[in-house]
């Protein structure tokens, strides 16, 4: 089995056949209006601000970061040292028997314990969203994570790292199933 991702369009592929993603089955099933009144100018900008300092992060290179992105890039360095957090895995991507796939931002020991974690620029963090969506990597990676965290990163703010509760795989796949009900 072969998954691509396409990141114009943010498409994922199994073998040639287009997959929903996490965030689209969330958004479409659970947060449907999750963006509703925002312009599309503001999304693109704070879209433009998480993918640089994501990169930065991946990569352990923040020399192409403004100076506003910079300090998110030193909330995170900070907040590594702080929590103990030791990354073993980052941006894989996961696939549940072809009906969704996704990419987590890594997996790391924190403070000792295996956890799942997902790396927020957000303004505020919306610890729902993320349950889902860490539920959903956390089911398609079929590793039961200990724990799952948000290493948030806002904006001219001071991160924090935020303990996310994980839904079960059953509560996933029936959001999963009312997804492919409505298509």
């Amino acid at each position: 089995m072969k998954v691509e991702f396409i990141e114009e369009g943010h498409i994922y592929k199994v073998d040639g056949v287009i997959t929903p993603s996490v965030s689209e089955i969330i958004r479409t099933v659970l947060f449907p209006d999750m963006y509703q009144g925002v312009p599309k100018r503001i999304l693109n900008n704070k879209a433009s601000f998480g993918t640089n300092v994501h990169n930065a992060i991946e990569n352990n290179d923040p020399s192409k970061l403004n100076k506003i992105e910079m300090l998110s890039y030193m909330e995170y360095e900070r907040l590594i040292k702080k929590h103990n957090i030791e990354i073993l895995e980052q941006e894989q991507i996961v696939n549940y028997e072809d009906l969704y796939c996704g990419t987590f931002d890594a997996i790391a020991k924190v403070d000792g314990v295996l956890s799942l974690i997902d790396f927020k620029t957000t303004y505020k963090l919306d610890k729902e969203y993320l349950s889902w969506q860490l539920s959903f990597y956390n089911t398609a990676h079929q590793m039961d994570f200990l724990k799952a965290y948000a290493v948030w990163l806002p904006k001219k703010k001071k991160g924090d790292v935020v303990e996310i509760e994980l839904k079960s795989d059953e509560e996933v796949l029936e959001v999963v199933d009312k997804f492919y009900e409505v298509l």
